[in-house]
C-alpha cells in the first residue's frame, strides 16, 4: 500500500526554492499491530517534469530526507524514489508545485514484519 502526502507552501531560506522530499517506510509487526515509520536512507531521489526530463537529483540523508532545487520548475512534476528499502525498489509520486516558493512531499511504503517463528 502506497500512502502518499504533500503540502506546497512558502518556506525561508535554502528550502524556498527547493523541494523537500521525506522518504518513510512504514512497519507493522504483525503479532501486535503496532506500526511505526522509519526513514529510508542513501534512496536515489530524482525531480522529472511530465515530459520525463531529470530536473534535479539528489540522495536522501540517514533520516530519509533529500532536498532538491526546483531548478524554475512549476506546474506538475514527478518524484522518482529508487532504493532496494522502497517495496518493488521504486515509488512515484506527483507533485503539483507552486509558481513561487517550495514544497514538501512525504512518500511512504507500507511493510508487514512477521517475528520468526510467527
Amino acid at each position: 500500500m502506497l500512502v502518499v502526502t504533500g503540502a506546497a507552501g512558502c518556506s525561508g531560506g535554502e528550502e524556498a526554492a527547493s523541494v523537500e522530499v521525506q522518504l518513510r517506510v512504514n512497519v507493522c509487526a504483525d503479532s501486535d499491530g503496532g506500526c511505526f515509520a522509519l526513514g529510508v536512507p542513501e534512496a536515489d531521489v530524482s525531480l522529472v517534469n511530465l515530459e520525463g526530463q531529470v530536473l534535479a537529483t539528489g540522495r536522501s540523508d540517514a533520516a530519509g530526507r533529500a532536498l532538491l532545487p526546483r531548478n524554475d520548475a512549476a506546474g506538475e512534476v514527478r518524484i522518482i524514489a529508487i532504493s532496494p528499502l522502497i517495496e518493488g525498489g521504486r515509488n512515484e509520486s506527483s507533485l503539483v508545485l507552486p509558481d513561487e516558493g517550495g514544497a514538501n512531499i512525504t512518500i511512504g511504503a507500507g511493510w508487514t514484519f512477521s517475528p520468526a517463528g510467527n
